[in-house]
């Protein structure tokens, strides 16, 4: 027991002692935001061009270094989406925006996506705003 209270200890001073030094922020700091966000604002729409709600939203970068970020559209079927990544300078990446409303079975699964380019500017300033909307083929 007590073996591991020192190796716990024993291990995060060093890394404590890296985000002091580094004034934590920086890239040796485990405990730091990422470096720099985009924000992607979008609306997910049927045949008619009425707002859908609870649709999975999704952007997913091209790089598999990337990971992805989500939520679901809300009444008025729209969605925000913060991505968040580490780059040394502002960047744009190749992105898809992804839209997807599962119906029960036997009923298929019903997407859209677009690919779009997000300029990631460092988090001390504001992030870019991609407007996008996507149409689901539902509705009467």
């Amino acid at each position: 027991m007590l073996g591991s209270r020192v190796i716990l200890v024993a291990t995060i001073i060093p890394i404590a002692l890296s985000c002091y030094q580094d004034g934590c922020g920086g890239a040796t700091c485990p405990f730091a935001e990422p470096t720099h966000h985009a924000v992607v604002e979008g609306t997910v729409l049927d045949l008619n061009d009425q707002p859908l709600a609870g649709i999975h939203t999704r952007v997913t970068f091209e790089q598999q270094s990337y990971s992805g970020v989500g939520t679901q559209t809300d009444a008025q079927g729209r969605f925000t989406v913060t991505a968040r990544a580490d780059f040394r300078s502002d960047t744009t990446i190749a992105a898809w925006v992804r839209a997807t409303q599962a119906n029960p079975p036997p009923a298929a699964v019903i997407k859209d996506s677009i690919a779009v380019q997000l300029h990631f500017t460092h988090r001390t300033q504001p992030p870019d705003v991609l407007a996008v909307t996507l149409h689901l083929a539902v509705g009467p």
